[in-house]
């Protein structure tokens, strides 16, 4: 990990197959909502350095890490080198709820895969539609997925309440709400799609939801550059998993 200091606009995350992670030029905030897997108006305090300084991370774990061994070792680093402390509380915030259809659900379930697998791609379809094609992704994978695929359909956190554990493949197919002042386009909804589609639907409710609330986060680790660092797994006999250098290979604009 090292300070980024070009000036730049622009960051970039990629989540790499074979366990690896990679994020440019990403202000503290954003680090912290990475490593918690949280939503901007979820991640509350701290210095204002927090949202002006920029860092450069990459991090590299076993070839089948899971994405939330990923976080964890994030948040090892993150309070190994910036001291950072925080704790969680409730908060009543909106949100839009992710449960089966009355029907069941339509999916076609799949093994566990390597992370580099777990994913939505575009698909093909009608013009003026969204489509995406996923492969080995979660219900929890997917709430996550849809403010940022459909972010004019949903303006809060998409929390899943299928209580589906397993992986499952689907696409899906629909049209996105109309910008200001535009026609809505031909064809279903965002809603309509994952009701008849996928045999879930979703529903607007107020929620208790988790806020972070930043309590210390030390400026010292501002100029420091990370050697490799182990991974606390507190699974017994469960192989040893470290951050380290490497070059990075693609990244995905956020």
């Amino acid at each position: 990990m090292k300070v980024n200091k070009s000036g730049e606009v622009r960051m970039a995350v990629d989540m790499q197959g074979g366990g690896g992670l990679t994020m440019h030029n990403v202000p503290m905030r954003a680090l912290i909502m990475m490593a918690y897997y949280a939503r901007p108006d979820t991640v509350t305090g701290g210095p204002g350095w927090m949202d002006s300084d920029r860092f450069d991370v990459v991090a590299k774990a076993g070839q089948t890490t899971p994405p939330d061994d990923l976080r964890r070792m994030l948040q090892t680093l993150l309070e190994e080198r910036f001291k950072l402390v925080i704790h969680k509380e409730p908060k009543i915030m909106p949100a839009y709820v992710l449960m089966l259809g009355k029907s069941g659900p339509k999916l076609q379930a799949t093994e566990a895969a390597v992370l580099s697998e777990q994913r939505c791609i575009p698909g093909e379809g009608a013009v003026g539609q969204k489509h995406i094609t996923c492969h080995h992704v979660t219900m929890a994978a997917l709430a996550d997925q849809l403010q940022e695929q459909s972010p004019r359909d949903f303006d809060a956190m998409v929390v899943d309440q299928t209580g589906l554990t397993g992986s499952y493949d689907f696409t899906l197919d629909w049209t996105p709400a109309p910008r200001a002042g535009t026609d809505p386009g031909a064809g279903p909804t965002v809603y309509e799609a994952m009701a008849s589609q996928l045999g879930l639907r979703l529903e607007s409710k107020n929620l208790p939801l988790p806020v972070i609330v930043i309590e210390r986060v030390e400026s010292t680790g501002r100029e420091l550059t990370s050697k490799s660092l182990r991974f606390p797994d507190n699974r017994r006999n469960a192989p040893r998993q470290y951050f380290s250098r490497e070059t990075p290979r693609t990244e995905r604009a956020l």
